[in-house]
């Protein structure tokens, strides 16, 4: 697989193991926000339901970053069971256990730093093993399946949400331009944009079987919300890694700004979700 520097050069969470702690709070705030999105809170509960996740089971959470997943997949797994979430960023990892602290699942939950390419983590030690908008920015992303596969035990399950980086959709009157911006944004925003389109064939490679997937398309239409947000973050990278000039990004930004203004924007990701069982 060809991940060239080229890949990824504005991906936020490429390497998130030296964050300052402001910049680690600025990706909290992302992540916390994209939690409470409708159409999120949605895809998160179905997806977690697929991978037959239930009281008693041990989970692995790869990537948990804030610990959204985390505390979602304790609830379901109460009172007996644990999740370990585990992330290379020593401030990430700090910030999960804040978040957790003051909940109900506190206790159920044990985060640690590792990194997903070569797991810290004994073989056959869990019932499932989730990885949830994590591998798209992770170099060598690919090496992770093979991880989690290890580390699931024989018929457990194995799941990886993740997005699409072209399937961007941005409601704005200039196509082309939105094009070029959506273009540049998927192609340094993350490492592999396109990872998601090679999973059935990865975890085929992994060993793992009865693998299916499923699309999902968080929408949302607000000014101020994480797809508006994220319209604004596109067209800044596009402007970064000079795809667009400063006049473009000027005129674009204004024409987007009326339609949150007018109660015209939409905006959302297509995310898809694969799973498969260990023989």
């Amino acid at each position: 697989m060809d991940e060239t520097p080229k890949y990824g050069s504005s991906s936020l969470f490429r390497d998130t193991t030296k964050l300052t702690p402001d910049e680690a709070q600025d990706l909290v705030r992302r992540l916390e926000l994209r939690a409470k999105v409708d159409d999120e809170v949605t895809a998160r509960a179905e997806y977690l339901s697929l991978l037959e996740i239930g009281p008693g089971q041990r989970v692995l959470d790869i990537g948990c970053g804030s610990g959204v997943i985390a505390r979602d997949v304790a609830r379901r797994v109460q009172p007996n069971g644990r999740v370990v979430g585990i992330d290379p960023s020593p401030a990430l990892i700090a910030a999960a256990r804040e978040l957790t602290t003051a909940t109900d699942v506190a206790t159920s939950i044990t985060f640690r730093e590792g990194d997903c390419r070569a797991l810290p983590l004994a073989d056959d030690s869990f019932d499932v093993v989730i990885a949830a908008t994590v591998l798209t920015h992770v170099p060598d992303g690919h090496r992770a399946i093979l991880e989690m596969a290890r580390v699931v035990r024989p018929g457990g399950r194995v799941g990886v949400f993740d997005f699409d980086g072209d399937g961007v959709l941005l409601a704005h009157p200039d196509r082309d331009m939105t094009r070029r911006i959506v273009a540049a944004f998927s192609d340094h925003s993350a490492v592999n944009g396109w990872l998601v389109r090679e999973l059935p064939g990865l975890f085929k490679g992994a060993g793992l079987k009865d693998i299916r997937v499923r699309g999902f398309m968080p929408l949302e239409q607000h000014e101020g919300s994480f797809y508006a947000r994220m319209g604004e973050r596109a067209a800044a990278v596009a402007l970064e890694v000079g795809a667009i000039t400063p006049e473009q990004h000027e005129k674009w930004m204004e024409a987007l700004r009326d339609r949150m203004h007018s109660g015209e924007f939409l905006g959302g990701r297509l995310h898809l979700f694969c799973w498969g069982r260990k023989p």
